[in-house]
């Protein structure tokens, strides 16, 4: 890897939290999980996805607090002293635990939408003709639009920041959803715990709405597909493990079809260490970290009960089939914070079985400047601009924006959500078939792109709707 690339990965690595647009900064210590000095939040899963009554007891009783339960996960959250750890992993029914690290979001690369001419004009997706060539690339220029628009007997669930509910391009094919961050999470006073509290107080949610679902101005891939929104990150871009695992399970339960994850993490499969800060006592956490468990377990369950997902690859321009660099970032960001990891790391969802990864790719039909990349990791590529030294504002995405406004993006969060839309409208014409099936589809129908090694950048090659509907 060049010497400029490792130095971008460096400054711009979010170990727990890659929130998939191009980072402008990265503060180190603004990451990382902050240590409680007397307790510390582990999530613990226990063997054959069993809630283990004694262990929530030894917690409790020992001055403990379970902070929340997942049964379809067989896990639980703790918030318990380091001491306790050697007595809860000693139990058989235990299968791992991990420290809950609090995920959150970067500063996000984007350019307000500022109109030239005809600033009064809004008319029916004019801004659609004028600037939204990543649409029209996979559309094939708007014909899919008359094989499939979808419908909202198919849904598509959006993990991630919200939505701007109003939005004139949205409203039409909002159906609701949920917010999962607790009330007060990370201090945060203005969260109630309001399940119906959707609101989008950082914009990411509603730029990938509006590629999945515009229909006004701006246009998506699937204009008439019904969309729900599944908040998990509060006003500071903090969120969990714990809490996007929980937004999956919730999200299947009320009945999508698809589930759309721009965002992504890094998690260890080896062996942890932290140093208590009170004692120096370095405790042996475990050998499998149960987030990476969480993570693997709720997706699962989604795609056992016939749930399509997606993720973003990421934009560290990182192979991340080189799981051993990983590492030694985890190592690198949460050193200071008392961890030590050993083993392999792995970006997810991306490497989860049965998820399907998108990478980025910008106007030239190449892996766009950021994108990550790796073998056995892209499943399929699709066009999500590009920031490098010499793109313009014509190399970005035109999206929906929160206060009802319009902004330029780049990232596999916008590709990303282009082959949930893709997957929604598969299942919209040809009915409900499995998570598998559709994926099949979606790699037989894309653009191959030739070159050596090319399924390393680009999987099974550029997603095309109107292929897919054919």
């Amino acid at each position: 890897m060049k010497k400029k690339n490792k130095k971008k990965i460096l400054n711009c690595l979010l170990v727990s939290c890659i929130f998939s647009l191009i980072m402008i900064t990265a503060n180190i210590g603004a990451y990382a999980k902050e240590i409680n000095y007397k307790n510390i939040d582990l999530v613990i899963l226990f063997n054959d996805n069993n809630i283990d009554e004694n262990v929530k007891d030894i917690i409790v009783n020992s001055g403990g607090k379970v902070i929340d339960e997942y049964p379809e996960l067989g896990g639980i959250e703790v918030e318990c002293t380091s001491a306790l750890i050697p007595k809860i992993k000693a139990e058989d029914s235990v299968q791992s635990l991990s420290p809950n690290h609090v995920i959150k979001i970067s500063d996000e690369k984007s350019e307000d939408f500022v109109e030239v001419k005809d600033a009064f004009n809004t008319s029916i997706a004019d801004l659609y003709e004028n600037y939204q060539w990543n649409i029209k690339r996979v559309t094939n220029n708007g014909k899919s639009y008359s094989l499939e628009s979808g419908n909202h007997n198919v849904v598509i669930g959006i993990i991630d920041s919200g939505i701007d509910q109003t939005h004139p391009d949205l409203v039409n094919n909002f159906l609701g959803g949920k917010n999962l961050v607790p009330a007060g999470f990370q201090g945060d006073l203005s969260e109630f715990g309001d399940l119906n509290d959707v609101t989008d107080r950082l914009g990411h949610g509603t730029n990938v709405a509006g590629i999945i679902a515009a229909n006004g101005r701006t246009k998506g891939i699937a204009p008439n597909i019904g969309i729900k929104s599944y908040r998990i990150f509060n006003k500071g871009g903090e969120t969990t493990a714990s809490i996007c695992s929980s937004a999956i399970i919730a999200a299947t339960k009320d009945g999508v079809k698809v589930i759309n994850l721009s965002l992504g993490v890094y998690e260890l499969k080896g062996k942890c260490y932290w140093v208590d800060p009170n004692t120096g006592i370095e405790n042996y956490i475990g050998d499998d970290m149960a987030e990476y468990s969480l993570y693997k377990r709720a997706i699962k369950y989604a795609i056992e009960n016939g749930v399509t997902v997606v993720s973003a690859a990421g934009n560290e321009g990182q192979d991340c089939s080189n799981k051993k660099e990983l590492t030694s970032y985890l190592n690198y960001l949460y050193g200071d914070y008392g961890f030590k990891y050993v083993g392999l790391t792995y970006e997810v969802p991306g490497t989860i079985k049965g998820v399907i990864t998108v990478s980025s790719t910008n106007r030239n039909d190449t892996l766009s400047s950021y994108s990550n990349y790796g073998e056995d990791f892209i499943d399929i590529s699709a066009p999500g601009g590009d920031l490098s030294d010499t793109a313009t504002i014509d190399d970005l995405c035109l999206t929906t924006a929160i206060n009802s406004q319009y902004s330029f993006s780049a990232g596999t969060s916008i590709a990303a959500p282009e082959v949930s839309a893709i997957a929604a409208l598969i299942i919209s014409k040809n009915g409900c078939l499995t998570p598998k099936e559709v994926a099949k589809k979606i790699y037989k129908t894309a653009d191959k792109i030739s070159g050596i090694n090319s399924s390393q950048y680009y999987g099974a090659g550029i997603c095309n709707a109107y292929k897919a509907l054919q």
